[in-house]
């Protein structure tokens, strides 16, 4: 029996994990900056091509049932073409995880922790996701189900708390600074969902690989709409924000909530669902990097690799001097390695495997035929 298959639940709650750790940093400002009052409407339309883009790997993934893109990736090209694609999606997982826990590390250190190194922030994500791990993959795909109602409903309650609050002239005009930052320029910013390599990861976990598409789809869509309501809601509120450091870009709307007289604190609280939420994040992480380094030795061990990963992981947040660094590893560097890498290689790995089984199975029913004649 295989311990590592989850169900829809725990797959989604992965899956978003991962997406709505970047959205919580510098994410929504970014497309701000890229498309001012027409980010709502960016975001819709990055959602809806993300969503035919899954709809169409889907179809490709079809003749590989129970497979990920590392098989198709072997089938393609054989095994030293899946070391070399397993090396990138390994390296590109550590890298922009790391920056991510950098990020936050740093967010977390400029608002609460003054006195702590970041680097000591940095250290106790990644120790406490090396802990849960040892627990096994199943450990952490159930603790983020527990936990993945607590971060939907707290995106509700910002929303709704501020409401009354948004003025909603600052939406117009609609298209921003026009047609082209909007919907030519403005599509490379679905780099927001380059976290959906993981649903081309996740096939083997599933109970049920036939449920993929539903579980891709779930996720996609729950994700856009945390990203819309968490765009709309910067760009309803602050009409400075563009301006901003991206990284307390969410932050600055939980300091204008206020419960009453006796609560009026509440973005304490989030940022402790959302330092759960990281913490979680880079279980997930750092679970599939594992599963990936595994699957590329092709060994059965976890603790030397995942130590390894651990170290690499923390090497990687030493890397940035300073904030503009974070910046640009975090807006443009992950921009286009996603692109490039979750988008374009994985979308061409796919492809091709798709019209080689193609071919195959119709040179075997040329043969059949033959064979009955």
């Amino acid at each position: 029996m295989n311990t590592d298959k989850i169900g829809n639940l725990e797959a989604i709650s992965l899956v978003i994990v991962v997406m709505i750790s970047h959205i919580i940093l510098s994410l929504p400002n970014e497309i701000l900056t890229n498309t001012l009052s027409a980010a709502p409407l960016n975001v819709i339309y990055i959602t809806a091509i993300v969503l035919i883009f899954y709809i169409i790997a889907c179809k490709l993934f079809r003749p590989f049932h129970n497979q990920d893109i590392l098989d198709v990736a072997e089938y393609v090209g054989g095994n030293i073409f899946k070391k070399i694609v397993s090396t990138i999606y390994i390296l590109h997982l550590i890298f922009i995880s790391g920056i991510l826990i950098l990020s936050f590390a740093d967010t977390l250190k400029t608002i609460y922790l003054q006195n702590m190194p970041t680097e000591l922030i940095c250290l106790l994500f990644i120790l406490i996701a090396l802990l849960a791990n040892q627990f096994g993959f199943k450990s952490v795909s159930r603790t983020n189900a527990i936990l993945m109602p607590f971060i939907l409903i707290t995106v509700l309650i910002i929303f709704l708390s501020l409401f009354t609050d948004f003025v909603p002239q600052r939406i117009f005009p609609v298209l921003g600074y026009g047609t082209n930052e909007t919907f030519i320029s403005g599509a490379t910013n679905i780099f927001a969902f380059g976290e959906i390599l993981l649903l081309f990861l996740i096939r083997p976990n599933l109970k049920d690989t036939n449920n993929a598409k539903k579980v891709g789809i779930s996720s996609i869509l729950l994700s856009g709409s945390f990203l819309l309501i968490t765009v709309t809601a910067l760009l309803l509120l602050f009409p400075f924000i563009t301006g901003g450091e991206g990284t307390l870009s969410i932050y600055m709307i939980t300091r204008s909530i206020h419960f009453g007289k006796f609560f009026q604190r509440a973005d304490a609280l989030f940022i402790l669902i959302w330092a759960l939420t990281f913490f979680s994040y880079t279980s997930v992480v750092m679970s599939y990097t594992l599963k990936i380094a595994k699957k590329n030795t092709k060994t059965t061990k976890n603790s030397p690799m995942l130590y390894i990963i651990a170290i690499l992981l923390f090497v990687v947040t030493l890397i940035p001097q300073n904030i503009s660094q974070i910046r640009f590893a975090e807006n443009f560097i992950y921009k286009y390695s996603s692109i490039i890498i979750v988008f374009g290689l994985s979308f061409v790995i796919l492809l091709l495997g798709y019209l080689k089984k193609k071919r195959q199975k119709g040179i075997v029913e040329i043969n059949e035929v033959k064979n009955e004649s």
